[in-house]
């Protein structure tokens, strides 16, 4: 398996430091009810409760910047918290930091794993042990550490998520992340959503789930499909689409122009049609397969639009169009730009006739165009009167 590159993202999430811990700790007080509310309070109530004093100090750390000194203060009220209870695992965890500040890293790391095996539910000593996987460059550690501070905490999203969906672009994490998408674990998909949401990680997310063999059956995942594949179109990735697609069992509609069931699945995102449903154009697949238009404007606007994966070459695309009100005089034009430079490569004119007529023309798909946008744009005759227009029997065959 790949490792991560700690030198690149590792290193940032290390950057994040003793504010990441604080931020950790403070996420394990919330969760420690009328302690954590108020610890001040608590602390006059009973003077030696070793988890007031530990979530005390933790609070306090996210006040400034922790040096070895300020380790060392915290450290000896940990050791307060220790004679009180000496299972606290933030105490252990407080002393770890101030030993390994020290450069005392031995002592240090055998505090963080004796508070590791008192609980699972500690996120601070969790979050430590996260940055040890990512210095030893152990992707397998570094995706547990997060999946069992994720289980326990859920909160503990609001600070691992940016860390995680900042790994994604390494083949070594994501390739340790594959086991968490299959099981359907459930901070799953809030990471998905939250590393799509941020707009750059959109062809990681897609090369994750295609690594993984395709998103589960399951209901935490409903309508991601959709959203990755926007996300890995919207990055121009193309090849990534083709096998995401695949893994749905649906790698044909990327090369099927047609208006099928498949082809108008919204779960397929930008690769089905999507169709108008405007006040002045809507388009409508009807149940043999065919798309039904109307358009009351003389403007020209799109009415079904979706991108295509289709390899370099040359190829003949027929249809059949027909209006069905002979007093109606309408026109329609294919449109076809290349992705994701968004050049145009190629257009076909279909003047529209009473009767059904068959319209062909012969695209050529450059090198280099890995996908392509392809757009039907209708007029009408511009006096606020309905035109239907009906496109049916479409077919792309390469030569």
């Amino acid at each position: 398996m790949d490792r991560p590159v700690v030198t690149s993202w590792g290193k940032a999430l290390l950057g994040l430091g003793t504010l990441g811990l604080a931020l950790a700790a403070g996420i394990d007080a919330t969760a420690n009810r009328w302690r954590a509310i108020d610890p001040d309070r608590a602390l006059r109530v009973r003077p030696g409760d070793a988890v007031a004093l530990t979530l005390h100090q933790d609070q306090r750390q996210a006040d400034g910047e922790m040096n070895p000194a300020r380790a060392a203060a915290i450290a000896d009220v940990a050791r307060r918290a220790l004679r009180s209870d000496p299972l606290t695992a933030p105490a252990l965890r407080q002393i770890a930091v101030a030993e390994g500040m020290a450069g005392r890293h031995r002592a240090a790391d055998g505090l963080v794993h004796l508070s590791y095996n008192l609980t699972r539910r500690e996120l601070g000593t969790e979050w430590l042990l996260i940055e040890a996987a990512l210095d030893r460059g152990d992707a397998a550690a570094v995706a547990r550490h997060f999946d069992e501070a994720l289980t326990t905490t859920p909160l503990a999203g609001e600070v691992l998520y940016p860390a995680l969906s900042a790994a994604l672009f390494d083949p070594g994490m994501r390739a340790a992340l594959v086991p968490y998408v299959r099981q359907s674990r459930r901070w799953m998909p809030y990471l998905i959503r939250y590393a799509l949401a941020e707009g750059d990680a959109g062809e990681h997310v897609g090369a994750l789930v295609v690594a993984a063999g395709g998103l589960p059956p399951s209901p935490i995942y409903a309508d991601l499909d959709q959203r990755i594949l926007a996300g890995v179109a919207a990055k121009g990735e193309f090849g990534t689409a083709g096998a995401y697609l695949r893994g749905m069992r649906a790698g044909g509609i990327a090369t099927d122009p047609g208006f099928s069931a498949a082809t108008t699945d919204t779960r397929f995102g930008p690769f089905a049609w999507s169709l108008a449903d405007q006040q002045t154009v809507s388009g409508r697949r009807d149940e043999s397969g065919r798309l039904q238009v109307r358009i009351s404007t003389a403007r020209p606007e799109k009415v079904a639009i979706r991108t295509l994966v289709l390899p370099a070459g040359r190829y003949r695309f027929s249809q059949k169009v027909e209006a069905p009100d002979e007093d109606v005089v309408a026109a329609a034009k294919w449109e076809m730009r290349c992705l994701p430079e968004d050049r145009p490569i190629w257009s076909l004119e279909l003047p529209v006739r009473r009767t059904s007529s068959h319209y062909a023309g012969q695209i050529e798909i450059p090198a280099g165009c890995t996908g392509q946008q392809l757009a039907l744009v209708v007029a009408g005759r511009g006096d606020q009167e309905d035109a239907e227009i009906i496109v049916d029997s479409l077919e792309l065959v390469r030569q």
